[in-house]
């Protein structure tokens, strides 16, 4: 199973083991009790919740897995799983004195269990909702001690709702338990003041190939490289037809992908032998870039383009914290498990990324490609990890290596990944979503390319264009998705794209005799120039 897969399976199974987890209550859990003078109106109210982000089928079906309890329930966990957050509400019959509410959320982040960044809580009084405060997470994901934490909402004089309302986001899964409000039924509690303010709803507006972000990438194909023989070895002939339209005559009839973003296959290992390797693959006569080099000179000639270059983005490795014995470097052995004055091993995997990426661009300018321009840097990694040690540190030094050296920062999350929404806040200077339609399968949903677009729109990023194999279940996916993209305004002229296509699978296309694989590559080509 290739990496791109596996990173997006990983956040649909992280959480099998979790129905064995604890029922009663943890030791840590500083729940505060209301005042014994208080009702408890919790049974008086009915409780809904509703998603405030998109809708997935997939991760509606992973929810599904731990909704088998009350969120009033004090001993048994409800989760969440992403669709961008919730809204929990307590609807009264009559209006009501507030005085508490509080509910307490899990933490295990060795299960993919977060707190979320906060709580806010609010009152619906008179045809208007109104903010009552917000509580912050204030238990660190490093700390393996406390798990739980009571987000609640205080008031000595109460306050009049006929509703009370509790929303809280969810990047991956939240878990939420011991909901209660307390107050009055009889006394009249005074009313709120602070109307509630909208959810942020601007969109930016998708990436377009003219957009200055987009450093002139209309369509950018993934070509992965440093392993499984042929699959990862690009030749001059594997890259003049993704270069260039060949038509079922055989003719080169005008230009295909512009831009070639050179990535790792994972099983490169993460030691300095293992990345050597693969830059010396990399950068080898007569193949990978030396061919794509020699390829764009017989494009140009065949499609009259005098004086073109091919745009290039390489990668930068995603260099993990663990009991990595990362190997010597400038004389120095480097070990990413951490010590007791670097406890996240930031400064080894800051020394091991900045002695990659001089050595990346070191071979670049040495090799002086003629017909190739190197415009930016990949981030090949397709996720923000919350919860393991210094990954906000190490997100910063790969922005930090890219723009010393005067190129952008680019990234391809996957659709669900923690920190997509949020790409320009770590760091990262270009983003394109991975929808991850055609994973699903035969269980794909078609609101999932519409919800891609949505996001991408919201957070100007470009859509990534995914193609996993060559049969006709995927073959009729991928003309579906291609034409809702189309549909939709979402198509070459209008969206930045990127193209993930296994390994070769367009070429494969291209070189079939079967008419069903052949119609791939030409409904890709038909995408692209119209």
């Amino acid at each position: 199973m290739d990496k791109r897969r596996l990173m997006w399976l990983t956040t649909t199974m992280t959480l099998v083991t979790l129905g064995l987890m604890p029922a009663m209550p943890h030791v840590f859990a500083d729940t505060v009790d209301p005042a014994a003078t208080q009702q408890d109106l919790t049974s008086l109210g009915t409780v809904s919740t509703t998603v405030t982000g998109l809708a997935d089928a997939v991760f509606e079906a992973d929810e599904e897995k731990y909704q088998h309890y009350a969120l009033t329930d004090d001993l048994h966990w409800t989760g969440f799983c992403h669709q961008g957050g919730r809204d929990v509400t307590i609807q009264f019959p009559n209006p009501v004195d507030v005085q508490h509410v509080e509910i307490t959320m899990e933490q295990n982040a060795s299960q993919g269990v977060y707190l979320p960044s906060n709580v806010q809580f609010e009152a619906y009084s008179n045809g208007q909702w109104y903010s009552l405060a917000t509580q912050p997470a204030s238990i660190p994901e490093s700390d393996v001690t406390k798990t739980t934490q009571v987000f609640q909402f205080n008031s000595s004089t109460g306050i009049e709702a006929s509703e009370i309302r509790l929303a809280f986001p969810v990047n991956l899964f939240v878990f939420a338990r011991g909901l209660k409000v307390a107050g009055s039924t009889s006394s009249v509690g005074a009313l709120p003041t602070t109307q509630a303010v909208p959810a942020y709803s601007t969109s930016v507006g998708a990436l377009t190939p003219s957009s200055v972000t987009a450093h002139g990438i209309a369509n950018m194909l993934l070509v992965p490289t440093g392993s499984y023989g042929q699959l990862g070895t690009w030749s001059e002939g594997d890259f003049l037809p993704m270069l260039e339209y060949i038509n079922p005559s055989g003719q080169a009839v005008g230009p295909l992908f512009d831009t070639m973003l050179f990535s790792p296959y994972a099983n490169v290992p993460d030691t300095a032998d293992g990345w050597t390797a693969y830059l010396n693959d990399l950068f080898a006569q007569g193949q990978q870039l030396s061919a794509l080099n020699e390829a764009v000179a017989l494009a140009n000639e065949a499609l009259n383009r005098t004086g073109y270059k091919e745009k290039v983005v390489l990668s930068i490795p995603y260099f993990p914290y663990g009991n990595v014995q990362f190997g010597s470097v400038g004389g120095q052995l480097l070990d990413f498990a951490g010590t007791a004055g670097d406890p996240d091993a930031l400064n080894a995997r800051d020394a091991a990324m900045n002695w990659y990426v001089n050595t990346l661009l070191n071979q670049w300018r040495a090799a002086d490609y003629q017909n190739l321009q190197l415009v930016g840097l990949y981030w090949d990694h397709e996720q923000f990890n919350l919860g393991r040690p210094g990954e906000q540190q190490i997100f910063q030094q790969a922005e930090t290596e890219a723009h010393n050296n005067g190129l952008p920062l680019l990234w391809i999350p996957y659709y669900g990944a923690v920190g997509s929404s949020q790409w320009q806040a770590l760091g990262l200077d270009t983003a394109w979503l991975q929808p991850n339609y055609i994973e699903q399968g035969s269980g794909a949903e078609i609101s999932r390319i519409s919800n891609a677009e949505k996001i991408a729109t919201h957070n100007g990023m470009g859509v990534e264009v995914e193609l996993t194999a060559l049969n006709g279940p995927t073959e009729s996916l991928y003309q579906t998705f291609l034409n809702e993209l189309s549909n939709d305004g979402f198509g070459s002229n209008n969206v930045s794209h990127a193209y993930y296509d296994g390994s070769k699978l367009l070429l494969d296309a291209e070189q079939s005799t079967n008419p069903e694989e052949r119609q791939v590559y030409d409904e890709t080509a038909a995408f692209m120039l119209h």
